[in-house]
């Protein structure tokens, strides 16, 4: 078990390599086919490679000393030990094989767990028969719709408003490209490597490229992208999500709506990937290596050996045993702004598809330093046409230059360059100073 140990370390040390090098030179790319097929050989290879041991220099036998008998000097066996000279050492190997394999079961626990579900759901849902093979499956479940293998499950609700067909678009795109054997390869790994992050990295870099595959398919069919866009952000929020499974929501919501409008990457950029399995290949053999010897000691023949003693070997307990406690995180949401007013994932539902004018997406970075910490999961920021947006029920109280605006006024015909702050108050602390008039808020400008 020991040398497993030792593969699972360097298995490990490669994963991280290359995943921070496929980050630096391809995760920004467009080729989505080839960054998926890159990714899965990351995976493969990390994994095989350490399994076989390439010796690159010839090994060189160093001479052993050697002396006549007669030159030995005997130093009699004492006896045996006494308790007062035994020493306890922690068995440091068993602990770290029964933690890695506790570890393991649970991972693979919870795998089969997730199979499970996903099977009751599709054995109790209406299925309706597609083209290819497919099937549909309509269950009364409020879950997020989501493809496994040649099934396709959408909910009643999902499936009636559906009218454009881009959900199920999406799903199909997944089943026609054969994601589910990605996210079985993936999920075996991440079993396999369950305390590594970098596997379960791995793991959300081929899910991200699946997203980004089926939203080009469901754009190629003549979807309008923003009406797609919007009904992204609108799956983004609640529903039940299988994590095994391809799912038509996902966590990088803002990274899928920036590959959409991001301009294609140069096709002479492919070259690069050409270039990466060499260095990857190269890589790995020299991490595979096991012993490289910088220099040989060399050792006079004639210098005499002394036998100092003999030793003895007793077996020691095992240790307690282990348990591991895991914990969860929940992803935050990212936020929305319409019209620099901040909205609540509820609110962003009733948007009407034809107010928007257009849908920009800022990095967690330039979000942090424009928001704040509430930009720290990204900003999604959508821009409305000349007509006011129809879901607000009630506008905040506008002040300019201590004047109270009317209830209609629009805060975008003021020019930004006149304004010298801008300063916005909430409910509870404008009630005093200005009663029901703010109570939706007060937006305080003093232009220069």
């Amino acid at each position: 078990m020991e040398s497993f140990l030792y593969y699972l370390l360097r298995t490990s040390i490669i994963m991280a390599l290359f995943y921070g090098f496929y980050k630096l030179f391809f995760g920004k790319n467009t080729f989505h086919n080839a960054n998926r097929f890159l990714l899965l050989s990351i995976l493969l290879l990390s994994a095989i490679l350490p399994l076989f041991h390439f010796n690159l220099l010839p090994s060189i036998a160093e001479p052993s000393a050697v002396a006549p008998i007669s030159d030995l000097a005997y130093i009699p066996n004492t006896g045996d030990i006494t308790d007062q000279q035994l020493v306890f050492a922690i068995p440091w190997i068993q602990i770290l094989i029964f933690i890695y394999l506790t570890g393991f079961v649970f991972s693979f626990f919870r795998y089969l767990t997730g199979l499970n579900q996903i099977r009751k759901i599709v054995c109790s849902s209406e299925w309706q028969s597609m083209s290819d093979g497919i099937t549909l499956c309509v269950t009364n479940c409020e879950v997020s719709p989501f493809s496994w293998l040649s099934y396709i499950v959408i909910s009643r609700k999902d499936y009636s408003a559906d009218m454009n067909g881009a959900i199920i678009h999406h799903e199909k795109a997944h089943i026609q490209k054969n994601h589910s054997s990605d996210m079985i390869l993936s999920d075996f790994f991440t079993c396999l490597f369950w305390f590594n992050p970098f596997s379960w990295l791995l793991r959300r870099e081929i899910q991200s490229v699946h997203e980004y595959q089926a939203d080009e398919e469901v754009l190629k069919n003549g979807i309008d992208t923003k009406q797609y866009q919007l009904l992204l952000i609108r799956k983004s929020v609640g529903e039940y999500k299988f994590a095994l499974a391809n799912n038509f929501r996902q966590r990088d919501l803002h990274k899928r709506i920036t590959m959409m409008i991001k301009t294609k990457t140069n096709k002479k950029m492919k070259w690069a990937y050409t270039a990466a399995f060499p260095v990857l290949l190269m890589a790995m053999i020299a991490l595979s290596i096991p012993e490289l010897k910088a220099q040989i000691i060399e050792q006079d023949p004639n210098e005499p050996v002394t036998v100092i003693g003999y030793g003895s070997k007793d077996s020691l307990n095992k240790a307690d045993e282990t348990s591991i406690q895991t914990t969860g995180t929940v992803e935050g949401q990212p936020l929305y702004i319409w019209d620099d007013v901040k909205l609540l994932p509820e609110e962003v539902k009733r948007i009407n598809p034809d107010d928007i004018e257009s849908v920009n997406v800022l990095k967690s970075e330039t979000a942090i330093e424009i928001y704040g910490d509430e930009g720290k999961n990204g900003v999604i920021i959508m821009t409305s046409k000349n007509a006011p947006p129809k879901f607000l029920e009630n506008n905040p109280l506008i002040i300019v230059d201590d004047e109270i605006m009317p209830l209609d006024f629009d805060i975008n015909s003021i020019d930004p360059s006149e304004i010298k702050s801008i300063e916005v108050l909430k409910s509870g602390s404008v009630m005093e100073a200005y009663g029901e008039k703010g109570n939706n808020g007060v937006v305080i400008i003093n232009k220069k």
